[in-house]
This record gives structure tokens, C-alpha cells and sequence, in this order.
């Protein structure tokens, strides 16, 4: 499907040049004139007339604007001034089937712009694409089937990591932390303090330890000190552990989104997965990763390179207290057994009981009464620990199970997904591969080669000291290898449902010597396709009859007194 009539009026500026060509009738037409004679607008008007606003290079259309293509097979395209509408031979389309049909016979919006080669490098239609989008366009193009059937597996893919991710947020990560906080070794040494009171005051032996307190006031004095010490010690190491625990948590969970980002970005606020190559590049350029906002990053990159430096220096610190505290702990511990084992019949006396004898005023009744009341408590207490321990750890070992079932899952259809990627990169991939070479040969005169896609979607040609990808290629080099690409697209849909066959070139023939120019000009006019061309090279009008060729008009600027001064 060629274009045949092109009206163009009032894109995005109101000085914008009219174009009203009725008599392309499927010929290739070249659009001439100087700087800020709209050459690059048209490009951006052509796609707003096929896809709406969306569709531009970043060019906001304008209210007034308006778009007609007439095509060769008697459908027409109208769109702005606030309507859009498709016409074929049978039935005309009016808002929301319009873009309906146009997908159905245009072809889709993310193949067609493919086709679309703009004047400035970084909008060319291999620097748009990351690697993994150039394949999966390819495949879309020469096997939809089996490109659909990997979107498919790669949306269960991705439905099944979201799965993963959230019975890890939701069921074993918070069920893990609530098992760290359960302590049921300090219930359970307290209780056997409790037991050993219970044991003393069964035995009487309460009475003689209570004596020897009173008897010895210095030593008791000593007692309560150190006894004073070490339970401030012990306060201290739980919440220095506590401190640990949860600075352990957050430098682990900084290292798990370090090794995601290895592989991929998802944003936060949608789960759509950006691809590295993408996220890096929007990074160089200053952009969010996820949504491509422009942004200053340098606030959020000192953030948190202060947090990860930091972390670790924290974790550190804090095992050096924990450790001193231990020690300090230990000592003071030493300490009291050796004072109590010189005392006869002190070696029983533990800091519970001491204390129970002292908040109680050595009444041995109130102490007997206290003892039994905290010996309930304490075991009901250890019960219930032990119980929800248990339940949490059965929790935990069904969460994993499932975890487990569902990571399997995901490796299953991981290496669905690459068998199919291997099979349509031998059936398909180099097919296209193929194809892209031989035109790029016959457009680029001396300097075609032969084109090699690498498995991971990369481009490389060779050189005198090896293979040479994309980013080393000439400034010329490129624009022809992407001329190359656009012309195999729109070769390679004329075979499938989608049918725009026209390839759209703004100022192709910058930065390219006369013989490599001739070349392709000379490709250009033997082909098949049509092709709308852009230029401000006068020498190029040469090439092209005088019915193919439509002069722009350079727009007026408008100045104010400001511009004087």
C-alpha cells in the first residue's frame, strides 16, 4: 500500500508550509528545501497522520493540524481538527475502530515507525531499540505465531515472578522476621531461674541465702551492683542484636535490588520490566530508568551510595559493641561466681533470686507467692512461644514449598522461552539477517558488508581488526545500515497482513561521499518500494524526474523588539 495523494496543512505551527501533492500516485517523492522549510515536520506529520500525537518524534501536532493520505488501493487517511477517520473501498471508520483498522492494514505503530529514518543519529531506528527489541520486532515481522507464543510465555513469565515476589513480600519475609523476634530461649532461661527459686523455696534453702544477704550488708551492697551492671549490659546486647538484625535486613535487601538491576529494572508503581540496555541508556541521559522523565539523578545516586558505604561500616560497628558488651558481660559474671562460691552457701544465689528477695523485703511468704504467680506465666509463656514458633515455621517451610514449585515453574518456561528464541534465531532471525545484508550491499556501494546479528541482538560488521559493532560504525555507516534496516522492514511486511510499503528518509545523504550517495540513489530508484525522501542537498534534485519532487517554502520568522536589543 503506497501513498498516492499527501495534504498536509498547519502541522504544529501555523507557518507550517501546506504540502498538497495529488499526483504521487505511488512514485517515490522528494520533499526539497532549506533549513526551516518543514522537511523534518512532514516526517513527523506522516506518522501523526497514521498513529495520532503518540506516533511523532516527540512533535506535538498543534490543534489546527490536519493530515490527509490517499493510498493506491482507493483507502484514504484523515486525521485532525478534531476528527480522525479511515476509508477502504467498502467502509469508512470513524473514531475509536480507526485505530483499529489502521494496525489491521496499515500495520502496527512499533513496526511501521521502523520504516521512519530520522536526520539525527540518536532517532535513528537502531539507536531506538535496545537488542532484545530489535529481535523481538524481526520476529514479530517474519513469524508472528511464534512471536506471540513467546510474548505469551514471557507474560506467564512475568505473571510468575510477580507471584514469587509477592508471597516473598507477603508471606516469608514478614514470617521470618516475626521468627527472629521470637525468643524463646530467654523465656526458657528465665523460667529455669523461676524453677530454681521454686526449688529453693521448696527446700528452705531460700532462708539461708536470705541470711547470709542481711548478715553481709557490704556483700550484699557488692551484689547489687554488679548484678545492676550486668542486667543493663544484657538490655543493652538486645537491643544492640535488634540493631544488627535490622541493619543485616537492609543490606541485604540493597544487595538483592543491586543483583536485580544486573538484569533488569521494574518499576515500582506499574511492574513493567525496563530492560538494562534501556534503563542504562535513560541513566546516560539523564532520565528516570522506568518512565524517562527528565531528571537530575545525581541527589538519588548520592543517597544511596552513602547508604550502601555505610551499612557496612554500621554492621561493623555494631558487632565490635555487641562483642565488648559480651565480654564486659562475661566479667562481670566471673566476678559474682567468684564472690558467691566464697560465701557458703551463696553458690545457689542467681540475680533473679536476689532480686525477687529485694523487690519483696526479704518477706520469704511474698517471695513464695511472687515466685508461683511468675512460674505460671513463664510457662504458659514458653508454651505459647514454642507454639507460634512451631506455626511460623511450618508457615515458612509452605512458603518456600511454594516458592520452590513456582521458581520451577519460571525456570520451566525460562527455557521454553530461550528454545524458542534459539529455534526463530536460526529459522528466522538469519533470514532476515540475510536479506538485511544483501540490501545494505546494494545500497552502500564500497562500504557494504555483510550484517551479523549475535544472539543477543546485537549488530556487527567487519573490520580490519575484528568485528566492529554498532556504536564504532561511521556517522555514514550507520545512516545506510539504517536505511538498509528500514527498507528490509517494509520489504519483509509486504509478505505479511502488514502493508505500508513506503520508506520515509530525512536528509538520508548527509555525511556520505558522491560515490556511496550515487549508490543510493541508485538502490532507491531500482526498488520496489515507495520512498519519501527529505533533502537540502540541491545536488540531489538531479536524480529525480520534476513530478517527483516537492519544493518547501523556508517559514518566516517571527521577531519582536526583544530580538534587537
Amino acid at each position: 500500500m503506497k501513498i498516492s495523494r499527501l495534504h498536509i496543512d498547519q502541522f504544529a505551527i501555523d507557518d507550517y508550509p501546506e504540502i498538497a501533492k495529488d499526483d504521487i500516485v505511488g512514485e517515490t517523492l522528494l520533499l526539497k528545501g532549506g533549513n526551516r522549510s518543514g522537511k523534518t515536520l512532514t516526517v513527523n506529520a506522516l506518522l501523526y497522520g497514521l498513529y495520532g500525537p503518540k506516533g511523532t518524534f516527540s512533535v506535538s501536532p498543534g490543534r489546527q493540524s490536519s493530515v490527509q493520505i490517499h493510498f493506491d488501493n482507493g483507502h484514504h487517511l484523515d486525521r485532525g481538527s478534531g476528527g480522525r477517520e479511515y476509508a477502504d473501498t467498502e467502509e469508512t471508520y470513524e473514531k475509536d475502530t480507526v485505530e483499529t483498522r489502521i494496525q489491521e492494514i496499515v500495520g502496527a505503530e512499533n513496526l511501521v515507525k521502523l520504516q521512519f529514518v530520522h536526520s539525527e543519529t540518536d532517532k535513528l531506528p537502531l539507536a531506538r531499540l535496545t537488542t532484545e527489541e530489535l529481535l523481538t520486532r524481526i520476529r514479530r515481522l517474519k513469524s508472528s505465531t511464534l512471536q506471540n507464543e513467546i510474548e505469551e510465555l514471557t507474560k506467564e513469565r512475568e505473571e510468575l515472578e510477580l507471584e514469587i515476589e509477592q508471597v516473598t513480600r507477603t508471606e516469608l519475609n514478614p514470617r521470618q522476621r516475626e521468627l527472629e523476634e521470637i525468643d524463646v530461649g530467654r523465656y526458657e532461661r528465665r523460667l529455669e531461674k523461676i524453677e530454681h527459686l521454686q526449688d529453693l523455696i521448696e527446700t528452705g534453702r531460700i532462708q539461708t541465702i536470705k541470711q547470709r544477704l542481711l548478715d553481709n550488708e557490704e556483700l550484699n551492697d557488692q551484689l547489687e551492683d554488679l548484678y545492676k551492671r550486668k542486667r543493663t549490659i544484657e538490655q543493652d546486647l538486645r537491643k544492640k542484636k535488634r540493631q544488627l538484625r535490622e541493619e543485616q535486613r537492609y543490606t541485604n535487601q540493597v544487595n538483592d535490588i543491586i543483583l536485580e538491576a544486573i538484569d533488569e529494572l521494574v518499576c515500582p508503581v506499574c511492574d513493567h520490566v525496563v530492560e538494562e540496555d534501556l534503563a542504562q541508556r535513560r541513566l546516560r541521559n539523564g532520565q528516570c530508568p522506568h518512565c524517562a522523565r527528565e531528571r537530575s539523578l545525581d541527589d538519588l545516586k548520592s543517597d544511596l551510595r552513602e547508604k550502601v558505604e555505610t551499612a557496612d561500616d554500621t554492621i561493623e560497628s555494631l558487632e565490635r559493641e555487641i562483642e565488648a558488651l559480651q565480654d564486659e558481660k562475661s566479667e562481670i559474671e566471673a566476678e559474682i561466681e567468684s564472690i558467691q562460691s566464697s560465701v557458703p552457701d551463696l553458690s545457689d544465689l542467681n540475680d533473679l533470686t536476689r532480686y525477687t528477695l529485694e523487690e519483696n523485703d526479704y518477706d520469704l511468704e511474698a517471695v513464695a507467692v511472687e515466685t508461683e504467680k511468675q512460674l505460671a506465666q513463664h510457662r504458659d509463656e514458653v508454651d505459647h512461644l514454642t507454639e507460634k514458633k512451631d506455626q511460623l515455621e511450618n508457615e515458612i517451610e509452605s512458603s518456600e514449598a511454594t516458592l520452590t514449585e513456582l521458581e520451577d515453574s519460571h525456570e520451566a518456561i525460562t527455557q521454553e522461552i530461550s528454545e524458542l528464541q534459539e529455534e526463530s534465531f536460526e529459522e528466522v532471525i538469519t533470514d532476515f539477517q540475510e536479506d538485511w545484508s544483501t540490501n545494505y550491499q546494494g545500497l552502500a556501494g564500497d562500504l557494504g558488508q555483510e550484517i551479523r546479528i549475535e544472539s543477543d541482538g546485537s549488530v556487527q560488521l567487519p573490520g580490519n581488526e575484528g568485528p566492529r559493532s554498532y556504536t564504532q560504525l561511521s556517522t555514514g555507516e550507520r545512516r545506510l545500515l539504517n536505511i538498509a534496516f528500514a527498507y528490509t522492514i517494509a520489504q519483509t511486511s509486504t509478505d505479511t497482513e502488514d502493508n505500508f510499503d513506503v520508506v520515509v528518509l530525512d536528509e538520508p545523504f548527509a555525511n556520505l561521499e558522491p560515490d556511496n550517495r550515487e549508490s543510493a540513489i541508485e538502490f532507491i530508484h531500482n526498488s520496489d518500494l515507495q520512498f519519501l525522501i527529505t533533502t537540502s542537498n540541491e545536488e540531489i534534485q538531479s536524480y529525480f524526474d520534476a513530478s517527483q519532487i516537492e519544493p518547501l517554502q523556508t517559514m518566516p520568522i517571527q521577531l519582536t523588539w526583544e530580538d534587537y536589543e
